[in-house]
């Protein structure tokens, strides 16, 4: 009896695992239908460059500005010496300081429209949206209503040109010749679309639908032009053979009298047709208003919103940065060797305008790959590790960017020059360092892997899984880091991305 206890209790224990196994892979498995996903969150986007360099005894640094402009200050003379950091010159920055108060003020007004979203409408806007949309109504009513004025009228032009041609036929036509033919049918034409006219006209005065008023109004317009085909068919007969003498000439200018009050009912006929397709689009247009007004904001309203402020902060940041940039700064302990600039000069970008000997006795050059160099400024912090110091990380820091190209096996970089603390009792010229250049990262940003990301046309593309279907959404990037690209706009947290397949 034992045995057989034991026995059920490993059977339960391994069904028991299998079912663990298949509910954890169900809960947490993102490799679903063919597919590696990953979920959008916040984090933190890095982009870095790796290099080898080697360490070089101090000599002159030679810096400028990263941008063009006009000289402003110069606060140090040759001979000063200066700590990091020290304000070293300046440039002209009224134009950027305009450009960052209007950047300020856009993200000013996208907040508050953004405040006033989740906040919803208050009761004088959703009141004047109401008063929209009954003004509306109002148009479209009375356009109804002048438009049944209008075919009563049309409805007259018709009698009238029936009874003119009536007479002028019992004056002149018989059907003893092709001419009197024709007019008699035109005339018998007429006399049917007048009852069709009659018709259309009762219902559209009886029915309280105004889709009888439309079909109405679009009925009349077919039987005006027919009314103006047969007189013009009853003129015409009126200047052939004998009833070109025959006919009165004020008999004719009866006709074509006939003929333009026809063509005025077209026209007017028209034009309500026009006027009420106008005003059911401004009825339309104002309910549509009002619903979007009293209801509460869409989260794909939500989410334009927040990505228009992430827009206007990182203008308000690049401009931030753009001003700092025109102010030059000391990017090591040292002395001031040589002034090359004069106040209220222009300089160019990378244009030497101070020189600087470091207090450090050793400096680390690297040539850097020409695609990887755009990302690299002064004062990138960098990481470096030194052969013979196998565990030892130095901290140091980009002082400058030479502007010149080196050519090696045909293949373009440019040299940069790093100043770090290293052991100064140990370290040798010549030894060489490893290093990584923190180029630029952002933290807490919404982010997605790189390899979610496709460019197409230079349209960024992301594969978006919603249940069992995968759909193609656009999206914007901002920074693009070593395993992620910052998302600026196209997605939001949560949302499930294709990252692979299995």
């Amino acid at each position: 009896m034992f045995k057989i206890k034991k026995g059920w209790f490993f059977i339960v224990a391994i069904i028991l695992i299998i079912a663990i196994y298949f509910v954890s892979n169900l809960i947490f498995k993102k490799n679903t239908n063919g597919y590696i996903t990953e979920k959008i969150n916040t984090g933190l986007v890095s982009q870095t460059v790796s290099e080898t360099g080697s360490v070089r005894a101090t000599d002159n640094i030679e810096l400028g500005f990263k941008n063009s402009g006009r000289i402003e200050t110069i606060n140090v003379v040759v001979g000063q010496d200066v700590k990091k950091g020290d304000l070293l010159a300046k440039l002209n920055t009224s134009q950027l300081s305009i450009q960052l108060q209007e950047s300020m003020a856009a993200l000013d007004v996208i907040n508050k429209q953004y405040d006033k979203l989740l906040n919803g409408a208050t009761i004088e806007d959703i009141k004047i949206v109401e008063d929209s949309k009954n003004a509306a109504e109002d148009d479209l009513n009375s356009a109804y209503a002048s438009a049944i004025n209008t075919l009563s009228d049309g409805y007259t032009k018709i009698y009238n040109a029936y009874t003119t041609v009536n007479s002028i036929q019992s004056s002149y036509f018989s059907l003893t010749d092709q001419q009197g033919i024709k007019v008699i049918d035109n005339k018998n034409i007429i006399q049917n679309k007048l009852a069709d006219a009659k018709s259309y006209l009762d219902k559209a005065k009886n029915s309280s639908k105004k889709e009888d008023i439309d079909l109405a109004v679009s009925g009349m317009l077919s039987i005006f032009n027919n009314v103006y085909d047969a007189l013009k068919i009853a003129r015409d007969m009126c200047d052939e053979g004998t009833y070109y003498s025959k006919v009165s000439s004020t008999d004719k200018t009866s006709l074509d009298t006939q003929k333009t009050n026809i063509n005025t009912a077209i026209t007017n006929a028209t034009t309500s047709q026009q006027n009420i397709s106008s005003y059911k689009i401004a009825l339309q247009k104002a309910e549509s208003n009002l619903i979007l007004k009293t209801a509460k904001p869409r989260q794909e309203d939500v989410d334009l919103y927040q990505a228009q402020i992430r827009q206007a902060e990182a203008n308000v940041s690049l401009l931030q940065s753009q001003i700092e940039d025109t102010r030059l700064r000391s990017p090591i302990d040292g002395k001031v060797t040589k002034i090359n600039s004069k106040r209220g000069e222009v300089v160019s970008v990378n244009e030497s305008a101070i020189n600087l000997l470091s207090s450090n006795p050793f400096q680390i050059k690297s040539d850097i790959y020409e695609q990887d160099i755009v990302n690299i400024k002064v004062n990138d912090p960098v990481e470096i590790s030194l052969i013979a110091f196998p565990r030892e990380v130095f901290s140091g820091k980009v002082i400058s960017v030479d502007p010149a190209e080196k050519i090696i096996d045909n293949i373009v970089y440019y040299e940069i020059t790093i100043d770090f603390d290293g052991n100064k009792d140990k370290v040798k010229s010549g030894m060489t360092a490893d290093i990584v250049i923190k180029t630029n990262e952002k933290e807490n940003v919404l982010r997605v892997s790189k390899s979610a990301v496709e460019s197409i046309n230079n349209i960024e593309l992301a594969q978006i899984k919603k249940a069992d279907k995968i759909e193609n959404k656009e999206i914007k990037t901002g920074l693009e880091g070593d395993d992620y690209f910052e998302v600026i706009s196209g997605l939001k947290i949560g949302d499930e991305v294709i990252i692979g397949k299995k």
